[in-house]
């Protein structure tokens, strides 16, 4: 089996001790590399500041061998942006590790499939978390093949959503979580932006902006501060095929079709 290892402290040592062939990605510049390999499953300590961008890598590299079925532990959690793993090991040892991973694999291998792509991620309400976030989303999105177009349209519509949850939603309190779900079926590409916010009345807004354009909106957004960014919700559904809140209004759901037949793009 072989391990794709973003850790320290000697866990790469036991991995190897446990029989595990071992490649350890130790900076960020290490990175483009990696991707390079076919893993069993990958561990990371996510105190490594590039831990988090190997996860998100693999998950962007579509064209590795089945990459979304390939487990992903965790050995210790930040309070930082993270991609959240599939099994946390606080303390674990390389062969405790190992077993963990094969029960994984086992499990999957008898369960269906049910998406191409799928990732979570936790950002702490902070200008710089949020900003990577987006860039994680972007990295994501450019594996699914929508035109360059289609492609900066939809990373603004999630940076949108995103600064929607981070500037009114967590108001800027960096104690403040934004958690974002990423799924991507073989028809569609589904994204869910929540906040710790107490939300807000989307029947109305929705509704708003329906009968105005989005001049209008914004004029009149100048005067009411009314939440969310106003000219954002005109932006997200000229790119997406789908908007819906949840009944408080701290969760949007944004859903767009793959590009191909029948897809908005391809109408367009």
């Amino acid at each position: 089996m072989r391990v794709l290892a973003a850790v320290q402290n000697g866990l790469e040592g036991e991995l190897a001790g446990a029989g595990l062939e071992v490649v350890n990605v130790t900076s960020e510049d290490a990175l483009d590399e990696s991707m390079g390999c076919d893993p069993t499953f990958v561990v990371v300590d996510e105190e490594l500041p590039h831990a988090v961008d190997l996860v998100v890598r693999l998950k962007a590299d579509v064209d590795g061998p089945d990459r979304d079925r390939v487990p992903v532990l965790s050995v210790k959690r930040t309070k930082g942006i993270r991609c959240e793993a599939d099994l946390e090991l606080a303390g674990a040892s390389g062969a405790e590790v190992a077993d963990a991973a094969k029960r994984i694999i086992m499990r999957r291998a008898r369960q269906r499939r049910l998406f191409d792509q799928a990732a979570t991620l936790e950002v702490p309400s902070t200008p710089e978390d949020v900003d990577k976030a987006g860039d994680m989303l972007e990295l994501l999105i450019a594996s699914i093949g929508y035109s360059p177009e289609e492609e900066v349209k939809l990373g603004t519509t999630l940076r949108e959503a995103i600064g929607n949850a981070f500037e009114h939603g967590n108001r800027k309190d960096p104690a403040r979580t934004i958690y974002i779900r990423y799924l991507r079926s073989t028809e569609r590409l589904a994204i869910v932006v929540t906040d710790e916010g107490p939300g807000f009345d989307t029947t109305n807004f929705l509704a708003r902006a329906d009968e105005v354009s989005a001049l209008e909106h914004t004029r009149s957004r100048r005067d009411t501060e009314a939440r969310p960014g106003g000219l954002g919700v005109f932006i997200m559904r000229q790119t997406c095929d789908d908007i819906r809140f949840n009944e408080s209004g701290n969760s949007i759901y944004l859903m767009k079709y793959l590009p191909g037949p029948g897809s908005s793009e391809d109408e367009g």
